[in-house]
């Protein structure tokens, strides 16, 4: 039998599997398949972004009736994410489910399981990308906040934190005096933003709104008493004249509670780019507060 020499290197390089190749920095449409239905999102990968750099994920919800194009443009989302450094995911509700999010607790957009695509777009994100696995963390509007609090809930042990701008943890029922996001089994930082003049969410039961829920500042008392934080929260003049802080801190693992509330806001994302230009009745940038908090607010 005649033996040929080969090089090692060649050995070596036959044996291997060859490396996946990352993306570079820029804006994709992304599909997966879920439980046999096509999904997609928005993948908005930073510029800057090398392979081997640990990099935070965002994920981000549009509200009911929305779309992950609109919510892209009215946040600004991809814009923030190439300044600050972050990979950020925008996903589509289902069309067939008034293009929103199942909530669990809300589940007027339909029953299918969002937390299924949701975690798999965040296991194709890590798979794929050098992800920080403590900067984690999912926002969203409206529906689109019902969805990152109920992921909250049942993410706690994946993600560091959630924040929601205008939306509720909990509907009263017929049968049960209230339907609430899990309780989350770790510690989770939450941030959240309402406007006490919202008509369509209501800031506090029994306001003039079309959804009648739990009101901002009992769901921000009911995720400080998950967390352990102190039961008495900081309340400052966040913006004077325009909005509020309350502020639940030294929770378990170093997590905090904030509830923004923006005296004059509404339904709108605070700061979003609309069509008449930049919302300014609130006061704030909810965008920029929501990174600021993510940012400040690993898991530990």
């Amino acid at each position: 039998m005649l033996l040929r020499w080969v090089p090692l290197g060649i050995l070596l390089a036959a044996s291997c599997s060859p490396a996946q190749t990352e993306r570079g920095p820029g804006h994709y449409v992304d599909k997966v398949t879920i439980n046999g239905t096509e999904r997609e999102y928005i993948l908005r990968i930073p510029k800057g972004y090398k392979p081997g750099m640990r990099t935070p994920v965002v994920i981000a919800l549009h509200g009911l009736s929305g779309n992950m194009n609109y919510f892209s443009s009215v946040t600004g989302i991809e814009d923030v994410a190439d300044q600050e450094g972050f990979i950020c995911a925008i996903p589509n509700g289902l069309s067939t489910n008034m293009r929103g999010w199942n909530t669990g607790f809300f589940a007027m957009a339909g029953t299918t399981s969002d937390t299924d695509f949701i975690t798999k777009i965040l296991d194709n994100i890590d798979t794929e990308f050098t992800t920080d696995k403590k900067r984690e963390y999912v926002f969203g509007h409206s529906n689109g906040a019902m969805m990152a609090y109920y992921l909250g809930g049942l993410m706690s042990d994946r993600l560091a934190a959630v924040a929601g701008i205008a939306g509720t943890i909990g509907i009263p029922k017929a049968t049960t005096s209230i339907k609430e996001v899990p309780v989350p089994k770790n510690p989770i930082s939450v941030l959240m933003i309402h406007g006490e003049k919202d008509p369509m969410v209501a800031y506090k039961p029994g306001a003039q709104s079309l959804l009648q829920c739990t009101g901002a500042e009992d769901g921000a008392k009911w995720w400080a008493q998950q967390d352990g934080c102190n039961p008495t929260p900081t309340v400052t003049d966040f913006v004077k004249d325009y909005a509020t802080l309350t502020d639940y801190k030294n929770g378990k693992s170093g997590t905090e509670v904030r509830l923004i509330s923006t005296l004059n806001g509404t339904h709108e994302i605070p700061g979003a780019h609309l069509a008449n230009g930049r919302e300014t009745a609130s006061g704030v940038d909810a965008i920029k507060e929501i990174w600021a908090f993510f940012k400040s607010h690993p898991k530990k």
